[in-house]
């Protein structure tokens, strides 16, 4: 697969909770929220980015849309294979002779 994995920062609308509103409550939600979605990318152009979160037997999905207008960044990413596991060393132990006088 050659698809580009990134980390897209985007603006969505805020739709809070089913919370009841009031005039001294309104500016709790009268804001948009900051969105971080990290998949592959199936499509960057000027209507915006088409994103993916899972990959299996050559299929996509967990499609995501973002309209340009709505990215804030685009922060590519690499996936590499983790680093093998070193010798592990003896743990600590705290042991006193026997015959240890007080």
């Amino acid at each position: 697969m050659n698809k580009r994995l990134a980390l897209v920062q985007w603006v969505d609308a805020n739709t809070g909770n089913d919370d009841a509103v009031t005039d001294d409550t309104i500016d709790n939600y009268h804001k948009p929220t900051i969105v971080n979605t990290l998949g592959w990318i199936m499509k960057d152009d000027e209507a915006g980015i088409t994103l993916v979160n899972e990959y299996y037997d050559q299929t996509f999905r967990g499609r995501t849309f973002i309209p340009r207008i709505c990215v804030v960044t685009v922060t590519d990413f690499k996936l590499t294979k983790p680093p093998k596991d070193r010798a592990k060393k003896a743990p600590a132990t705290n042991t006193t002779p026997s015959d240890a006088k007080s």
